[in-house]
């Protein structure tokens, strides 16, 4: 099994106790060092390429190194990094949540994405078992353009989260729409290589996210699934970029024919243990509260 697991319980105590942990610098920067919870490493080479110049552009090629999660008790912000590159020819990059009851275990050909439907070329595609994907993001660059777009597969609604006039604007730092801010640099030429995965660790720039779990989700399930790929313009196509990572070395191929759960291992994270909202005011008020005794005590 590759699914990864992170718990909340340290955070916890630390919010109950009337502090607070500390939130991740949002500029797509050492992502390693950010105290975020390793879930998971690439084991497979590239096969879109390797980028090696070390623009914003990533010309040359895109890539998934690693992934590290947690959860901010003192905002209430779910937190990601994932370290790698998104090549400057449109290629996306696809983050789908299982957050709460229900979703899409295989892909409908009825979802928004905020782009122009490329998400629906992927319908047919299914997740590992037990994954139901309920929301997503997908991110973007090339030439004159870069965006990144939340989607709500329950819904079938999508909305940007940021855009701009492609990688001349990047690198990001703590940009967004308030339910997802959003740092990125695309700068990256460490890490996996069209030959190997050895050096998957030695990536440090990418995307860094903070998200507002209950704007972006409502409520949760207390376990966010998390599934990362990347695939060509039109999502048609599925590299060996996945994480969790994938047992196969090739690419993974036509999008609409993909069945996760045929390949051994968990093509998806976790991070456990995130409080449903209603919970997270709870927490405040008991630290709060906690403060008060003392102050009379």
């Amino acid at each position: 099994m590759k699914k990864s697991v992170f718990s909340l319980t340290a955070a916890a105590s630390v919010a109950l106790a009337g502090g607070a942990s500390a939130a991740i610098t949002l500029d797509g920067q050492g992502i390693p060092s950010e105290g975020l919870a390793l879930l998971a490493t690439q084991t497979q080479p590239t096969t879109f390429g390797n980028a090696t110049g070390g623009g914003q552009d990533s010309a040359g090629g895109g890539e998934l190194n690693q992934i590290f999660g947690g959860f901010d008790s003192g905002t209430g912000q779910l937190e990601l990094g994932i370290t790698g590159n998104v090549e400057g020819n449109f290629n996306k990059l696809w983050i789908f949540f299982d957050a709460v009851a229900g979703g899409e275990n295989v892909l409908l050909n009825d979802n928004a994405d905020g782009g122009f439907g490329e998400i629906n070329n992927m319908a047919g595609l299914t997740f590992d078992a037990g994954f139901t994907a309920d929301h997503g993001l997908r991110f973007e660059v090339g030439s004159g353009f870069y965006g990144v777009n939340q989607f709500d597969l329950i819904d079938n609604t999508a909305s940007s989260v940021v855009s701009g006039g492609g990688p001349g604007d990047l690198p990001l730092t703590n940009v967004g729409n308030g339910t997802v801010q959003v740092g990125w640099d695309n700068s990256n030429v460490l890490g996996v290589d069209d030959v190997s995965a050895a050096s998957a660790a030695t990536a440090t720039t990418g995307i860094e996210l903070s998200i507002d779990v209950a704007a972006l989700f409502g409520t949760t399930q207390r376990d966010v699934n998390i599934a990362v790929f990347y695939g060509n313009g039109d999502a048609s196509f599925i590299s060996s970029q996945v994480l969790g990572p994938s047992a196969t070395g090739d690419n993974l191929g036509t999008s609409s024919q993909i069945d996760f759960s045929a390949i051994a291992g968990d093509q998806f994270v976790t991070i456990s243990n995130v409080p449903e909202p209603a919970s997270l005011a709870l927490v405040a008020l008991g630290g709060v509260a906690m403060l008060g005794r003392r102050r009379s005590a």
